[in-house]
């Protein structure tokens, strides 16, 4: 490592399951979710600079980058006018339900945090990501949490297994306003059960987590993008996944598989089909040192 510098692996996610329990007087949606990192990443090098913030994240560079957001909030929190410069090696899609801006944004503060010598403790850099965005508080974490609020509000829950995953990606994403947007029109409010998650996941057999998952934004991001219906449904009835959800708000759909070599069979059908196929799996970690 260099020594002005500090590489980070941010990992995406996907929900297990995501309800939405009601709605705020600032119109936020609380809500209760199961959330789990896999093994999808972006790369993010932090480095001091001389003056100013800049971040290079192609289409996606600049001031409205979650990332730039998170080393601002981060230099004002100290007081401090140090340069920063901040690459993304985007390989986490947009608008896919995956939290990529979120895991971005959290691995850039706890690249900045390592670089300045950790003036913040883990809780107040928690603090930082309640402010930034409804992810970015897990994705400091990861693993797999219960987390309650708009997302930010956080309880351990035991790691799941480690389970084989196919995800597909319709060109087309779903933007979160949207969904809950839709979702207000016509949805309603749910609630998880946090013992039965706890239960099912402390087993360790993958097979105890498909009655369990569910998201309450899956029906209203259907409505926006019928597409995500025909992917769910083809990888459950034609690719023979054990389950299958529409991540966050989507547009991206994982499919559980019961073996790892599946996996390439799946993507070869999907691939010749021209959509957009990663093969990943379940990790227990959500920011790592590159």
């Amino acid at each position: 490592m260099i020594k002005n510098q500090v590489e980070m692996f941010a990992y995406a996610k996907i929900n297990l399951a995501l309800a939405i329990t009601g709605r705020r007087p600032d119109g936020y949606h609380e809500l209760e979710s199961v959330m789990q990192s896999i093994g999808i990443y972006d790369r993010i090098r932090v480095t001091l600079a001389e003056s100013g913030i800049q971040c290079s994240c192609g289409v996606w560079s600049g001031p409205e980058n979650l990332a730039y957001r998170a080393a601002e909030a981060f230099l004002s929190g100290l007081g401090s006018s140090q340069g920063i410069y901040i690459e993304i090696e985007k390989n986490i899609p947009v608008q896919a339900g995956l939290g990529g801006g979120s895991a971005d944004a959290a691995a850039t503060l706890q690249a900045l945090n390592k670089l300045f010598k950790e003036p913040y403790t883990q809780e107040q850099l928690k603090s930082f990501a309640a402010q930034l965005g409804a992810d970015v508080a897990f994705c400091l974490k990861g693993g797999t949490q219960w987390a309650t609020g708009v997302g930010e509000e956080l309880r351990d829950l035991p790691y799941a297994p480690k389970i084989n995953l196919i995800l597909i990606k319709p060109d087309q994403g779903v933007t979160t306003a949207e969904a809950y947007r839709t979702f207000d029109q016509e949805g309603r409010f749910s609630h998880l059960d946090y013992a039965m998650w706890q239960g099912a996941l402390a087993s360790g057999r993958t097979e105890s987590l498909i009655p369990l998952l569910y998201n309450d934004l899956e029906p209203a991001s259907m409505k926006i993008l019928p597409e995500i219906a025909w992917v769910k449904e083809e990888l459950m009835k034609q690719n023979g996944c054990l389950g299958a959800l529409m991540s966050g708000s989507g547009s991206a759909v994982f499919g559980i598989i019961e073996a790892a070599e599946q996996a390439e069979r799946i993507a070869a059908i999907w691939r010749e089909r021209q959509y957009n196929v990663w093969i990943t799996h379940t990790i227990e970690r959500g920011n790592i040192y590159g």
